[in-house]
């Protein structure tokens, strides 16, 4: 059965983007030796090859998400391994929970279906006992919050970034009743990222 995976950037003091709901502002302190890694775009390029089925969230992560991944095709300074992301991007079902998207709104992207708000733990639920490979939510803080507080989430992989936000959005709403098994840990010195990935089980 597809297992559900989150992926989720965080800088050093937990937070998951500024009060603008932005990252840019975090990278203003960034160290010099890292500028211009794309270390997390190749993970999760290779988590998005291994997954059926990625999960949006929210009007505009979603709609931004898609229209960002399809011009990504046609811009000349895009990198090789944006390219091949959005190759895969547009090869997965994108199952957008939202709602106040139209199917109107979608109608310029491949391979993407509208889901209630209400629906999305039923919806994931019955994913997760279909077939085919995993499912797996990039960002969407508060869909993967609430799944998880559903006991919907297996894995939760987080790549720690060398930045301190000072402030912002904080990675949790608050404590899920959840245990963590860590399954590993990668460190990529090019760029100063370090993941760790967690098994998610009910506490």
């Amino acid at each position: 059965m597809p297992a559900l995976t989150v992926c989720n950037f965080v800088t050093v003091d937990g937070r998951y983007e500024d009060d603008d709901h932005d990252i840019l502002s975090f990278f203003e302190h960034q160290h010099p030796d890292y500028h211009g890694a794309d270390t997390f775009d190749h993970y999760t390029t290779s988590l998005l090859a291994e997954a059926d089925t990625v999960l949006l969230s929210g009007r505009r992560s979603s709609l931004g998400n898609l229209s960002y991944w399809a011009g990504v095709h046609h811009d000349p300074e895009a990198t090789e391994i944006r390219r091949r992301f959005a190759k895969l991007f547009d090869r997965v079902e994108k199952v957008i929970v939202s709602d106040t998207i139209t199917s109107e709104d979608l109608e310029p992207y491949p391979n993407t279906r509208i889901v209630a708000v209400a629906d999305a733990g039923a919806e994931v639920a019955a994913l997760k006992q279909g077939q085919g490979r995993g499912l797996l939510v990039l960002l969407g803080r508060v869909l993967w919050n609430d799944l998880m507080h559903a006991g919907l989430v297996d894995e939760l992989h987080l790549v720690t970034f060398p930045l301190i936000g000072g402030g912002g959005v904080s990675l949790f709403d608050a404590r899920p009743p959840v245990t963590l098994k860590l399954l590993g840990t990668h460190v990529w010195p090019e760029s100063g990222n370090v993941l760790m990935r967690w098994r998610v089980e009910a506490a």
